[in-house]
């Protein structure tokens, strides 16, 4: 029996033929040929049917363990999934009712006083094409999908989540806080009364840091930093930066005209890195306007992200900053071989007038300069104003189109972006790329789309126009050598007159002296007029819309045009300034189909209600009282959708 169970059947039948041989052989020599052959056969069948019998029962044997084992097998799965943290459920794939699930299933559920049933097989499926983790009760777990087999595991991640939070809420953070206008508020005061301003802001502050938990640290009278973790940031986020509005509001109440810019920045490690970017963050919400929050992280791909904004920018005291910015302009133009300036897409009045200016700074300075422009986005008030240029002495050589302009370009020209500082909405982007010096000028609040090697700009989101800003460092810089030509100063003024509506909107005392130093100059009131007259058909058209819009919120009005018919960037502007103009008016939006195939929208407000937020959520931007968009791959019902849901958004929040 031992030697049977020891080989296999195949060796057994060998062995056998190998020992009837041996006795064949034995036997023929010692009997006689039929007895032994009768002898053998006996034996034969013998041994063979005993070999038969044996590997039989071995076989039976070996399929009693090949079961006993898959059994065991079976047994073992069936108490792991009974027993494992893991959820197992089977459902109906068109149902959607649970077919099977496993103890630790009913585990989760019961847990929650409930069964498992369809709506909640359909919720983990939604949940898992959504969110990385979904919460059942107050656990949080993965989802595994075996769609083939209609499987779903729920893997329990409670304790991975929790270690994650923890691990990302350490963050370091680092927080810069400016007092704007500061200097404005204590330059004519006492010593006394400046002392009171600095106790409120110091007081005001402390009470703050206090109430979140975060290290408070005064470098001078209007200048603060600070230090916590994320947590910590976490909850002044949720409260939406309310220190902004409580600030301004108590700043009022004690008659001192300050608001608060703040610069925010999170990461890990790398703690220089960390506050320089809280620094350029807090650089972003000054020229923004103030009054704001800047916070991004500290990772290259990061965006930054805006709070508040809410409130008009003030007007700074930047005499001695318009001189140095007149400085260091001259010279950057001196270093370069030639300069070429734009504007932003379809060109208006006011980038042509600081482009104008601009030629005009650039020629004092001894240096050949152009004027760009691309005859395809010509609005009808700049072609005239292009033409009567033209017809000067020295117009027509120094306003180019772009395509001359990117013949004469040299690889040391200087580029000039004027009324602009996104590069996506440049003149010609491909052009804009060409140049490795750049200068910004610009009146708008500026975002993260910035130019990255840009080696001066001057954004002042507190003046009127481009223009004004132009020719303010160009008072700087005047001389007798050579001034402005009378069309020079006439565009420049058309430039101011048409962003500040005949000088009726965001006009300060800035701006009468630089329309003033023109008017010196002089600039012509009969060409400012022919230049920017209204065109019969166009002011049919504004009317038009005007007359195709309605109230759709309170002191918000909406004007739009016929979907059958075409409108420029002037015409949709006017009807926007048209309605903003009637009594009761606080914000006016015109919407129209653009004559090169996308939505245009016009925003205009007064009152304190920001458009220029709004037109950036579109993917615009503008001033806070004059803002626009352009939308592509959308008609304009649907844009009219997206307005009005971010201005319930806009009216919840306030």
């Amino acid at each position: 029996m031992k030697f049977v169970r020891k080989f296999s059947p195949q060796a057994i039948i060998i062995i056998m033929i190998v020992v009837q041989g041996l006795e064949s052989l034995a036997l023929f020599i010692s009997r006689s040929r039929v007895s032994a052959l009768i002898y053998l056969l006996i034996l034969n069948v013998l041994i063979t049917l005993i070999l038969l019998s044996q590997t039989k029962s071995y076989q039976l044997r070996r399929q009693d363990l090949i079961h006993k084992i898959n059994d065991e097998a079976e047994n073992s799965l069936n108490a792991t999934l009974d027993n494992m943290p893991i959820g197992v459920i089977r459902y109906n794939k068109e149902s959607f009712e649970p077919e099977w699930f496993n103890p630790f299933v009913d585990m989760i559920f019961k847990g929650n006083d409930r069964i498992i049933g369809k709506e909640d097989i359909k919720l983990i499926l939604q949940k898992k094409a959504e969110e990385q983790y979904i919460q059942i009760g107050d656990q949080k777990f993965v989802v595994n999908l075996d769609s083939e087999k209609n499987l779903i595991y729920l893997i329990d991640a409670t304790k991975e989540v929790a270690f994650r939070t923890d691990f990302n809420d350490s963050r370091a953070v680092i927080g810069s806080i400016s007092v704007d206008n500061y200097d404005d508020a204590t330059d004519l005061i006492t010593d006394s009364g400046r002392t009171v301003i600095n106790s409120f802001i110091a007081s005001f502050l402390e009470e703050f840091a206090d109430k979140y938990g975060f290290y408070l640290r005064r470098i001078n009278s209007s200048r603060y930093f600070f230090l916590c973790d994320y947590r910590i940031l976490a909850k002044i986020i949720k409260d939406k930066f309310s220190v902004l509005n409580d600030f301004r509001i108590s700043s009022a109440e004690n008659e001192i005209p300050l608001t608060l810019s703040i610069g925010i920045s999170y990461g890990w490690g790398d703690f220089p890195t960390i506050g320089k970017t809280a620094m350029n963050n807090l650089e972003l919400a000054q020229v923004r306007g103030g009054d704001q929050v800047v916070l991004r992280e500290n990772t290259p791909q990061a965006r930054p992200t805006y709070f508040g904004g809410n409130s008009e920018s003030r007007t700074q005291k930047s005499r001695t900053r318009a001189r140095a910015i007149s400085t260091a302009l001259r010279t950057i133009i001196t270093e370069a071989e030639d300069i070429f300036i734009v504007g932003h897409r379809y060109t208006d009045m006011d980038a042509l007038g600081a482009a104008i200016a601009m030629k005009a700074f650039a020629n004092m300075t001894g240096k050949e300069a152009f004027v760009v422009y691309d005859n395809e986005q010509l609005l009808p008030d700049v072609k005239r104003a292009i033409d009567k240029m033209n017809e000067s002495a020295d117009g027509f050589t120094h306003i180019i189109r772009i395509d001359t302009a990117k013949r004469l370009k040299k690889a040391n020209s200087l580029l000039i972006m004027v009324d602009h500082s996104k590069p996506s909405q440049t003149l010609n982007y491909e052009f804009y790329q060409s140049f490795e010096k750049i200068v910004v000028i610009d009146h708008h609040r500026r975002d993260d789309d910035f130019p990255e090697q840009a080696l001066l700009s001057y954004i002042e989101s507190s003046a009127s126009s481009a223009s004004e800003l132009t020719v303010e460092i160009l008072q700087f810089h005047d001389n007798n050598h050579r001034r402005m030509s009378t069309i020079e100063a006439s565009i420049a003024l058309a430039g101011i007159a048409m962003d500040t509506k005949n000088f009726t909107k965001a006009t300060t005392a800035r701006t009468f002296e630089a329309a003033a130093y023109l008017r010196l100059r002089g600039a012509d009131n009969d060409l400012i007029k022919t230049i920017l007259a209204t065109d019969f058909e166009k002011y049919k058209k504004v009317n038009e819309i005007v007359l195709n819009s309605k109230l759709i919120f309170p002191e918000i009005a909406l004007g739009t045009g016929i979907d059958e018919q075409k409108y420029d960037n002037i015409t949709t502007a006017k009807a926007a300034d048209t309605m903003l103009d009637m009594a009761g008016i606080k914000a006016s939006f015109a919407i129209t189909n653009h004559t090169n195939g996308f939505v245009s929208i016009s925003a205009r407000s007064r009152n304190g209600f920001n458009v220029q937020t709004l037109m950036e959520q579109m993917g615009g931007g503008g001033h806070f009282n004059n803002a626009a968009a352009q939308i592509y791959e959308k008609n304009i019902d649907e844009v009219k959708v997206d307005l009005i849901k971010l201005l319930e958004e806009r009216l919840e929040i306030s």
